[in-house]
């Protein structure tokens, strides 16, 4: 009887393998987040604006594929369009290295949105297959972790070398950790599709695309990118430009991942039991004070409880709405379920990083950051009013 009981196994041998495999894709991208914007204005001579919209164009780009990854994600084998995706992902590291004009790195930075979009979505998808259907909700947060591990370390480390070593050090710092991904990819068994009921010609409709029941669900979280976006790109130039928190801005990383490590735990076993909207009310109320905060004298005290407060409502609110968006769809359209979360959160992201360097140049910090918990607020009030009830009515696990 006791056996009956047992929890089926989440941390399988090919779970971890797509774990790592993730943790790579985002900390090498994470490694050189907060040193692109010193790069383009100090080797490449751009001012912040032009550099906000170059940074922007890799989320830009990522967003432009997000519906085709989930349409090729459900079509075609998983782990081999994974592994061709993430191989020229890696590859683009390389070429940051050698890119010597801004029209170059434009290019790569197209390519590499690209690349990151179909990776990022067929990794989620086969991590999804993997992992059991009774503990998803509590698969997907600590799946999460990964990208939460990569937000602390990969700033961490890129800041740390800035200043250090050459931007071409740190470029082929990131390829080596791509280059690791890559592996672990290879040796992750091939993972078998859920049955798709055989129904005849399928004609082709928006919801191969993307999942069009979830765009109520999907406005609040755009928001919530929007503040990431603006928070993630540029906290690294405010804690430069600010003297009471000049030391800290590498530390900022690390306790906003600890503070979406921490939280990640707690929703994984409140998704697990459904508990889907109070956790996305949880962290949109945290992220709201968190923001809400600049607006006080900064101090060392202040800026590190930021942190820890943005950290823990991101924590939260990411596997929730990933959850939500899943349970919205049926099994075969799973990928397309995970690319339409990408798409909302790339979109949100995209829009911030792009406009917060004008809005910074413009009108400084505490505005920008004013304006991202304000967005925040309306997003949660447009939750409250439409997507909670929305969600419950429709969800189908």
């Amino acid at each position: 009887m006791a056996e009956k009981n047992v929890k089926p196994r989440l941390w399988t041998r090919d779970f971890v393998l797509v774990f790592v495999s993730n943790l790579m894709l985002f900390g090498s991208f994470y490694m050189l987040l907060p040193v692109l914007p010193f790069y383009l204005t100090q080797d490449l001579k751009t001012t912040q604006s032009v550099a906000g919209i170059v940074i922007a164009l890799y989320t830009i780009s990522a967003l432009a594929i997000r519906p085709f990854s989930g349409f090729m994600v459900d079509k075609f084998a998983r782990k081999p369009l994974y592994l061709i995706c993430y191989a020229i992902f890696a590859a683009v590291f390389a070429g940051y290295a050698v890119a010597v004009t801004l029209t170059v790195f434009v290019m790569l930075r197209v390519i590499h949105g690209f690349a990151f979009g179909m990776s990022s979505v067929s990794g989620n998808t086969i991590a999804v297959d993997i992992m059991p259907r009774s503990r998803q909700g509590e698969g997907i947060g600590y799946f999460g972790m990964a990208t939460s591990i990569a937000m602390a370390l990969g700033p961490f480390v890129g800041l740390g070398l800035y200043g250090k070593v050459s931007f071409t050090v740190i470029f082929m710092c990131a390829f080596g950790a791509a280059v690791l991904g890559l592996v672990t990819i290879i040796l992750i068994k091939p993972v078998k599709k859920p049955d798709v009921p055989a129904t005849g010609k399928h004609k082709r409709t928006v919801n191969d695309f993307i999942l069009t029941n979830a765009i109520l669900c999907a406005i609040p979280f755009l928001f919530l990118g929007f503040a990431y976006g603006a928070l993630s790109n540029y906290i690294g130039v405010y804690s430069e430009q600010t003297a009471a928190v000049k030391s800290v801005g590498g530390i900022f990383f690390l306790i906003f991942a600890a503070g979406i490590l921490a939280a990640r735990f707690v929703s994984g076993k409140a998704l697990n039991k459904g508990h889907v909207v109070p956790v996305i009310y949880i962290g949109s109320i945290i992220l709201l004070a968190s923001f809400a905060m600049f607006s006080l004298e900064m101090t060392k005290t202040i800026f590190l409880t930021i942190a820890v407060l943005a950290g823990v409502g991101y924590g939260f609110i990411m596997p929730a709405f990933q959850e939500m968006f899943i349970n919205l769809a049926t099994d075969d359209h799973r990928g397309v379920a995970n690319a339409t979360y990408f798409t909302f959160w790339d979109l949100g992201i995209g829009i911030g990083i792009a406009l917060a360097g004008y809005l910074i140049q413009r009108f400084g910090f505490l505005k920008l950051f004013l304006l991202c918990a304000a967005l925040i607020g309306l997003g949660l009030i447009v939750f409250r009013i439409y997507s909670s009830g929305y969600y419950k009515k429709h969800k189908l696990k």
